[in-house]
This record gives C-alpha cells, structure tokens and sequence, in this order.
C-alpha cells in the first residue's frame, strides 16, 4: 500500500483528507510566547482572528525531523511505502525535514517538494491519491506529480508588505515606504520559485491585477478547479467566485481560510487565487 503524506499548508477540506486516507503534519506557529500546531491546538478562524487582534508579529516553524520520523513509523507496515508531498521550500524547510526522516526510517519514503502551498499543494496531494488507487509504485507516481505540478497556478495578492517585512521577505523599510504609497504586489510560484509578477498601488490597481487573472481563467477552458484562499477578509475572493460561477459555472471552487503560516507571511487582506 502507498500512503499519502502532507503539511497542514496545504488547503484540504476534512471530507478530503478522510475520503483519501491523507496524514497531515502540521506545522507551528508561535504568538505571545506560545507554540500552537497549526489545526490542532488552533483552528484557522482562531489564528485569523488573533492576528486582528494581537499586535506581535507571529513566528512560524516547520515540524522538527523526529514527527516525520514518526508519522512515518506509525503508517508503515511491511511492503508499504510512502509519497511525502510539501510546501515549496522557497517558503518552508519542511520538505528537507521530510527528507531528514525519509532518510532515518525503513519504510520506503519518496519526498516531493511541489513549489506550491494552499491549495496548489492540495491539488497536487489528491492528485497523488487518486493515483495510489492503480499505481502500486512510489517513484512511478513521484514522476506522473512532477508533470502534474507544471499544470498549476498560484497567484497570491498581498494588501501589505508589513507581514513581508516583518517576516524578513522584504526589508523594512520596504514595508514601511509600501504603507504609505499603498503598494500591492501580485506574486506567483513558477517552478517553486517567489515571483513578482506585477505592482500596483491602490485598491484600484490592485482590482486590474485580480481582474487579469480571473479574466485568464474565464478564457482557458483547460482550467477546471480553482481554489481561492483568504488571510482574513473573504469580500475579494466571494466576488471572484461570484464572477467565475457566473461565467465558468463548470468549475469547481473552493473558497476558505488559509493556514496560519500562510496568513502570517502574507497579512491582513491577502489571498490568493490557484487553479489547475
């Protein structure tokens, strides 16, 4: 049997990762001093509202190699193998925990570092579920995600460079210069890699960026799933999805908060648009 094994980055419905058998290793965030892990000592709703609330900056952590090791151990049996699927390690060094762990235990372990988070990593996990249903062979379903993952889009908005500056993404005074002239950025993730793929200032230009993007999707009749992922506010996003229901009513949608490490790095009313 080939078990599937992710992050609590990756943007999963409970319906999903139970329908699919997927074991997921959270991740960690710190606030006020204490270490929650991420969807099991606070929920997402509860991380989001902290951050509306709290005035320091949280940190984030990526699980340490001993609870991959054992999650590992406890979903191994003889002939079992395993496919490890993370967030892009341009974001996390979550996928080189895994791999430390891969590389301590005796169950076959195949590690992939997708270059994706939310729910371009969780496209990528089903992805590797549904395959696990007919393909008894961890490396042979390694190569077909490979493929997969070129399939994939993540733009993520971001309102604010403070969260950027503050988690060393930006300098601060880029943060602080970004406040003052309103400054947006779109970013994307082509091969794993953190791109900025336009500015803009003002919430006027911000809505050309989105427009561009959902515009995109309408026209590529390829483009079958969308997901979109919000930091705290979901106006944007339920005006996206409005948008595409009323012109691509084919696709499948999924609208909903985004994991905590993602909203920390991120901040206040940002959020993203993925699609396959």
């Amino acid at each position: 049997m080939i078990h599937i094994v992710t992050d609590s980055t990756a943007q999963l419905t409970p319906e999903e990762i139970k329908e699919n058998s997927i074991t997921v290793v959270p991740l960690q965030v710190t606030l006020d001093g204490k270490t929650y892990r991420d969807n099991i000592d606070i929920t997402r709703q509860q991380f989001s509202d902290h951050l509306a609330q709290d005035d320091e900056f949280p940190k984030t952590s990526q699980p340490s190699v001993g609870t991959f090791v054992e999650a590992y151990e406890k979903l191994a049996k003889p002939g079992d193998s395993i496919v490890s699927i993370h967030i892009g390690s341009v974001l996390s060094g979550t996928p080189q925990a895994a791999q430390m762990a891969a590389d301590q235990v005796d169950v076959p372990v195949e590690v992939l570092d997708s270059g994706l988070t939310d729910r371009g990593l969780a496209f990528v996990v089903l992805q590797a579920a549904k395959l696990a249903r007919t393909v008894n062979d961890a490396k042979a379903i390694v190569g077909q995600l490979t493929e997969y993952m070129k399939k994939i889009t993540l733009t993520c908005f971001v309102n604010s460079l403070d969260y950027f500056a503050k988690g060393g993404r930006a300098r601060r005074a880029i943060g602080f210069v970004s406040s003052i002239i309103k400054l947006k950025l779109e970013l994307t993730m082509p091969n794993g890699k953190l791109d900025v793929a336009h500015k803009a200032r003002g919430e006027k230009g911000m809505q050309k960026m989105i427009k561009g993007v959902v515009d995109d999707i309408i026209a590529d009749h390829n483009v079958t799933q969308v997901g979109l992922s919000y930091v705290d506010s979901h106006e944007d996003t339920d005006a996206i999805a409005q948008t595409l229901k009323e012109q691509r009513p084919d696709l499948h949608i999924l609208n909903r908060l985004t994991s905590p490490v993602i909203m920390t790095h991120v901040g206040p009313r940002g959020f993203a648009i993925i699609y396959v």
